[in-house]
C-alpha cells in the first residue's frame, strides 16, 4: 500500500513542476550522485519501528517511519507549500495484512529558496496503523517490508529512498516494544488532535477563508502564533494568515489559493497554535475537516487578511506628492528653482507661451526620470506588491536606509554635496531639448540630496501593485515639478520666494527625526522577526551592529573632509568600511528564520520556581538552573556562546530539565534563592545532578566546550 502525494497539489501543475524542477536542479547540478558512490552521509536517514515486539491475530498496531534530518535539512508535509513532495511508503506485507495511510504530524512553517514551505526537520515520526489477519498463525515470524521515498532540501534538494524491514514474532498475546515506547508516545502527541475544547466553523469571505474559533472549557487563553496547513492546497501559502480576537474566541483569516477551481467546499488539514489548544495537552495541532458555509451576518466587521497597504490609495498618493514638494526645500535644490525659472525666461525672450512650454517640458523630464526610477525598482523586485516586510532582509535594508539617510539629514555627513553646482549648470542649456534634460538632471540633483524622502515614500508605496506603484511615483514627480510649473505660468512669483538661509539647514535637520522615527518602527518589526535567533541573543548583535554602523558614518563625516590630509581621509575610509562590514554582518538576519523550528535541537527552558526545582530533584531528575536577566550582558553572551546544538544534545542525553530564573524584572523568590546559594550577583548557573540537593556551580563565563565538559564530568556514569 502506498501513501501518495495529495492529488490536490496538481492544482498548480505547471508552477509546481517548474519549482520542483528548479529545486532538483539546484541539487542535481552538483555531484549529488556521489551520495550513492561514496561514503558521504545522506542528509536524511530512515528507520522503521514497531510499537510491538510480538503481535496477535486480528490486532492493529502502529508502525513508524522515522526520518532523521541532518543540520537544517527538511522534508515536506502533504501540502508542501510552494513546491516539493511529501514522504511516501510502499508496503510489502504478508498475506492478509493491511496498512492505513501515513499519518503526518503537525508541520512547521519555514522558508527555502525565497518561498515558504510546510515541512519537518530534526527527528520526525510518520505513523501508519497495520492490522494483522484474524487467522494469523502464532509461534512464527512475519516480515514487514517498506520502500520509503522523500525529497530533502537545504541549500540543494536531494531525493532519497530506503528499503526497510521489520521482523515480528506472533503469539496469542502481544508484547510491547519497550525501547520505542517513549518515541511512539511523543509521536502520537505530535499528531493533530480532535477539537475537544473548541467549536470551529469555516466560511468564505470574498477571496478569503475565515475560521471562527469559539472557546470551551479547558481551552487556552492565548494561542500564540496560529497557522492553518491544508492537506489539499486551498490556501495561498505565499500570503500571511491573520489571527484576531473576538468576543467568544478567535478568528483566523487566510487568502484562498486563486487557482482552486471550483472554490473549495471544505477545510481539511491541520490548525496549529504555538501555545497549544488545551490546558494540560502537549498537542499543538488540531485536525480539521469541516464544510465551508456562507459568510454569517456581520462578518464584514472581522479583521480580514490583507496584502495591501495600511493606508488608502488617496493618502499614499497625497504623501508621495508632499514628499516631492519637500524635495524642493532641501538646501541643494531650493536655490536652483529661481535660477531655473529665470533661465526659462531668458531662453523664451519673455514670451509667456514659450516660458510655459519650457515649464511643461521640464516637468516631463522629471516625470520620465521618476518613471525610469520606478521601473528599475520594479525590475529589481523591490516593489513586488505585498509581503515584503515579512522578509527580514527587506526590513533590515530599509532600516539601514532610513538610519543612514537620517544621519545625512542631521548633518553627520553629506550626500550629494555637488548637487548645487550641477543645478547651476542646468541654466546653461538651450532649447526645449536642453530643458527636458534639465528636468532629468533636476531629479538626479534632488534624489541624492534628500533620498530619505524617497525611502519613506517607498515604504508607503511598496505594497501597491505595479500600475499603482508607477502612479505613486508619478505623484511624487508632480510634487517635485509643481513649483517649476507654477513659476513658469507666473514668473513674477520668483521675487516672492523666501531667500535661502540658515532656516533651510534647520528644516533639513528637523526632517531627519521623521526618518529616525521610521527606523525605530522598522527596528521593532525586525526585532519580532530575528531577535529570537541564536538562542534569543540575536537582539544584542543587532544593537551592537547598528551602533558600529552609526560609528562608521560618524568617522566618515568627521574625517573624510576636503581639508583633511590625504592620509587622514584614507584612514577614515578604511575605518568606515571595516566598521560597516562588522556592523552589517552582526545585525543581519541569521541563516535560519527564528520561527522555522528547523534549526536543529536547542535547549528547552522552563520557567523556574523553587517548588518545581525541589519536585524535580525529589524525582531524581538532573536540574540545571540559569539565573539570568536580559539586562545582564554576560548572561546573554553565555547563552549565545554555550548553548549550541551539541550542548542541547547533552541536555537531552542526560535528561536534564533546564530551568530559567529570569530576574529581568524584580522577583523576590529568585533573589532569595540567589542569597541561599551564597551568591550576590548574576549570572549564576547551577547543576543539581541526579536528585542531589547539593548544587554544583559553573564558571561565571561559559563556553560551549566548557559547559559540555562540565555536564559530562558531573552526569556521565562512573566507569
Amino acid at each position: 500500500m502506498m501513501n501518495r502525494p495529495n492529488p490536490s497539489n496538481d492544482r498548480k501543475p505547471m508552477q509546481r513542476f517548474l519549482l520542483i524542477l528548479l529545486l532538483l536542479g539546484l541539487g542535481l547540478s552538483r555531484p549529488v550522485h556521489a551520495q550513492y558512490d561514496s561514503p558521504a552521509p545522506s542528509p536524511v536517514t530512515a528507520e522503521l519501528f514497531s510499537e510491538l515486539d510480538s503481535i496477535s491475530p486480528g490486532e492493529s498496531f502502529q508502525v513508524a517511519l522515522v526520518l532523521t534530518h541532518s543540520g537544517h535539512w527538511h522534508t515536506y508535509y502533504l501540502n508542501p507549500g510552494q513546491a516539493g513532495f511529501p514522504p511516501s511508503v510502499e508496503w510489502s506485507l504478508p498475506e492478509g495484512f493491511t496498512a492505513d495511510e501515513l499519518q503526518f504530524p503537525t508541520p512547521t512553517l519555514g522558508e527555502f529558496a525565497g518561498a515558504p514551505f510546510y515541512g519537518y526537520g530534526g527527528k520526525t515520526w510518520f505513523i501508519s496503523t497495520i492490522t494483522a489477519p484474524e487467522d494469523l498463525a502464532v509461534g512464527e515470524k512475519v516480515e514487514i517490508k517498506a520502500e520509503a521515498s522523500w525529497l530533502a532540501c537545504d541549500e540543494q534538494c536531494i531525493p532519497g529512498d530506503a528499503e526497510l524491514d521489520l521482523s515480528l514474532k506472533t503469539s496469542t498475546e502481544s508484547t510491547p516494544n519497550i525501547g520505542q515506547a517513549k518515541g511512539f508516545k511523543t509521536a502520537n502527541e505530535s499528531l493533530p488532535q480532535q477539537a475537544v475544547n473548541w467549536s470551529i466553523s469555516a466560511f468564505a469571505n470574498g477571496s478569503d477563508i475565515v475560521l471562527d474559533l469559539k472557546t470551551g472549557n479547558g481551552a487556552v487563553d492565548d494561542l500564540g502564533d496560529v497557522h492553518f496547513f491544508s492537506s489539499d492546497s486551498i490556501e495561498d501559502s505565499s500570503k500571511p494568515q491573520v489571527i484576531s480576537k473576538t468576543d467568544d474566541g478567535f478568528r483566523l483569516t487566510f487568502p484562498r489559493n486563486p487557482e482552486t477551481d471550483p472554490a473549495p467546499s471544505s477545510v481539511d488539514g491541520i490548525l496549529k497554535a504555538s501555545n497549544g489548544w488545551s490546558n494540560g495537552s502537549p498537542s499543538k495541532g488540531l485536525a480539521l475537516s469541516i464544510s465551508i458555509q456562507d459568510a454569517p451576518t456581520g462578518s464584514a466587521t472581522a479583521e480580514p487578511a490583507t496584502n495591501g497597504p495600511a493606508l488608502g490609495l488617496p493618502a499614499i498618493l497625497g504623501l508621495m506628492f508632499v514628499g516631492g514638494l519637500i524635495l524642493n526645500l532641501m538646501p541643494c535644490v531650493f536655490p536652483v528653482i529661481g535660477l531655473k525659472i529665470m533661465g526659462f525666461v531668458q531662453q523664451a525672450g519673455h514670451s509667456r507661451k514659450k516660458i510655459v512650454a519650457h515649464g511643461l517640458i521640464f516637468s516631463l523630464g522629471v516625470l520620465v526620470s521618476f518613471w525610469i526610477l520606478a521601473g528599475i525598482l520594479l525590475a529589481g523586485g523591490i516593489a513586488n506588491w505585498g509581503g515584503q516586510l515579512e522578509n527580514p532582509w527587506v526590513v533590515y535594508i530599509l532600516l539601514l536606509v532610513m538610519l543612514i539617510f537620517g544621519f545625512s539629514m542631521f548633518g553627520l555627513f553629506e550626500i550629494g554635496t555637488s548637487a548645487t553646482g550641477v543645478g547651476s549648470k542646468l541654466t546653461s542649456n538651450d532649447g526645449l531639448g536642453g530643458t527636458f534634460f534639465s528636468g532629468v538632471l533636476a531629479t538626479v540633483v534632488a534624489t541624492p540630496c534628500s533620498a530619505p524622502f524617497l525611502g519613506t515614500a517607498l515604504g508607503a508605496a511598496v505594497a501597491l501593485p505595479p500600475p499603482l506603484f508607477m502612479l505613486a511615483f508619478t505623484f511624487m514627480a508632480l510634487g517635485l515639478s509643481t513649483p517649476y510649473l507654477v513659476l513658469s505660468f507666473f514668473p513674477a512669483l520668483v521675487e516672492k520666494l523666501p531667500r535661502p538661509g540658515p532656516w533651510m539647514e534647520s528644516f533639513k535637520q528637523g526632517m531627519s527625526f521623521l526618518l529616525f522615527g521610521t527606523a525605530g518602527f522598522l527596528l521593532w518589526v525586525y526585532s519580532l522577526q530575528v531577535f529570537d535567533q541564536l538562542n534569543g541573543q540575536k537582539g544584542i548583535y543587532v544593537m551592537l551592529g547598528l551602533t558600529l554602523i552609526a560609528t562608521a558614518f560618524w568617522v566618515y563625516g568627521r574625517w573624510n573632509l576636503p581639508h583633511r590630509s590625504s592620509k587622514a581621509r584614507w584612514i577614515a575610509k578604511v575605518t568606515t568600511l571595516a566598521l560597516l562590514s562588522i556592523g552589517f554582518i552582526a545585525a543581519k538576519p541569521s541563516a535560519v528564520p527564528a520561527n522555522s523550528e528547523l534549526a536543529g535541537p536547542t535547549v528547552t527552558w522552563e520557567k523556574w520556581s523553587k517548588k518545581k526545582q525541589d519536585a524535580l530533584i525529589a524525582e531524581g531528575t538532573p536540574v540545571f538552573v540559569d539565573f539570568t536577566a536580559r539586562w545582564c550582558l554576560t548572561c546573554q553572551t553565555n547563552k549565545a556562546a554555550a548553548y549550541t546544538e551539541k550542548t542541547a544534545k547533552l541536555f537531552e542525553k542526560f535528561g536534564i530539565v533546564a530551568l530559567k530564573a529570569d530576574k529581568t524584572t524584580t522577583n523576590p523568590e529568585i533573589d532569595a534563592e540567589i542569597r541561599r546559594l551564597g551568591m550576590t550577583a548574576i549570572p549564576v548557573n547551577v547543576l543539581y545532578p541526579n536528585g542531589s540537593e547539593d548544587p554544583v556551580f559553573t564558571n561565571t563565563v561559559l563556553t560551549a566546550g566548557y559547559l559540555q565538559k562540565f555536564l559530562e564530568e558531573h552526569l556521565a556514569p562512573a566507569k
